[in-house]
């Protein structure tokens, strides 16, 4: 799969996803970043309408974390309040450990999506899979160091174009 980091759809928050066009789409999973995607950064909790949104999601759907996050301490954190997958230290846009999802769910990466806020590891790894992708707007966008606020307005400029 070619350098392409242009999902195929965008939001700005991920309950935005219709879970019913999914579904026709024959999706039978969701795998999510984590930080500034489902969970404000390193804070070990769901918001409240994220939580409730996700619980819609398991109905029909499996979902796993797929993140490149590393610190141990918070994984801790993070797997006493989810029920699904946690994968930690990805390497996202490398493909190994959402390989091993999709083979531990039992499904094709035609029949997952990738959801994150960051196109180049979210998007890229989905789409080397052929994976759906969705982009969503980081939750916290407006807490962020300017570097960062930066490093995303290339990244967005970069999917105009690509």
């Amino acid at each position: 799969m070619p350098f392409k980091l242009k999902p195929t759809y965008i939001y700005e928050h991920v309950r935005e996803i219709n879970l019913d066009e999914m579904k026709k789409r024959g999706v039978k999973a969701f795998l999510f970043d984590l930080d500034n995607t489902i969970m404000p950064p390193k804070t070990g909790f769901f918001p409240q309408e994220i939580k409730e949104w996700l619980e819609r999601v398991k109905q029909d759907f499996k979902i796993a974390v797929v993140s490149n996050n590393h610190n141990l301490k918070y994984l801790e954190e993070v797997k006493k309040v989810s029920d699904f997958p946690i994968y930690f230290n990805a390497a996202k846009p490398s493909t190994k450990i959402v390989k091993e999802v999709l083979s531990s769910f039992g499904i094709t990466p035609e029949q997952a999506v990738m959801v994150g806020d960051r196109p180049l590891t979210d998007i890229w790894v989905g789409h080397r899979l052929n994976m759906i992708t969705v982009l969503v707007d980081p939750l916290m966008k407006h807490q962020e160091h300017n570097i960062i606020k930066f490093l995303r307005k290339l990244e967005r400029a970069f999917i105009r174009i690509n």
